[in-house]
């Protein structure tokens, strides 16, 4: 997904940002150990717009919520003035309305939207996918009703990706049972939930 955004959108630099405390679900894994598996599946991944960023993790410990709002303002000012887009499932693009200052988001980044598996088998329709460049290439996009639920003022930018339809729960449920998780993960992300009992691995 983070790659397909990159090559359609022609970003320079994707960054994985940890979050401490999830605020929609629960982590079993702590956020030190999340975030050494992003490490080594990015190192894996061998491409350099892949950047693990730790920052929710510090303002946390700063005692500052991981409210997406309190990240992108981290990151203006590390950087003032560079675009900023959010990559985001097409389920979170009907919930942001419900974002802490989603309004005040909207102004102050795009919305990148990927397909889900469903949704890619669902349509057969295409669209045009604006880069960052200026240029257009044609490729498929979420279905026209999904961005319907578009926050107002929003900058919507669709993004097709192969489908993937390995999920964290699918992970963790071979785990408990004892099956193998190779093809599901990363192999050095596999190694580590072995070596460091991760989702009670073996």
């Amino acid at each position: 997904m983070a790659q397909a955004a990159a090559d359609q959108l022609g970003l320079s630099e994707v960054r994985w940002l940890v979050t401490a405390a999830p605020l929609h679900k629960p982590a079993v894994a702590s956020p030190a150990q999340r975030l050494q598996m992003v490490r080594l599946a990015l190192h894996e991944l061998e491409d350099d717009r892949m950047v693990a960023d730790d920052r929710e993790i510090t303002l946390a410990q700063g005692g500052q919520a991981n409210a997406t709002w309190v990240t992108i303002e981290s990151l203006q000012r590390d950087d003032p003035g560079r675009r900023l887009v959010w990559l985001m499932g097409e389920d979170q693009l009907q919930a942001f309305t419900t974002w802490q200052r989603w309004e005040w988001l909207v102004k102050n980044m795009s919305l990148a939207v990927c397909a889900r598996p469903e949704v890619v088998e669902a349509t057969s329709s295409s669209a045009q996918l604006e880069r960052q460049d200026g240029e257009e290439q044609p490729g498929r996009a979420p279905q026209p009703n999904t961005l319907g639920h578009a926050p107002p003022g929003a900058r919507i930018l669709p993004v097709a990706f192969a489908a993937d339809a390995v999920s964290s729960s699918q992970v963790r449920a071979a785990i408990a049972k004892g099956d193998p998780i190779d093809g599901l993960v990363p192999a050095g992300v596999a190694r580590y939930l072995a070596a460091h009992n991760v989702y009670g691995a073996a």
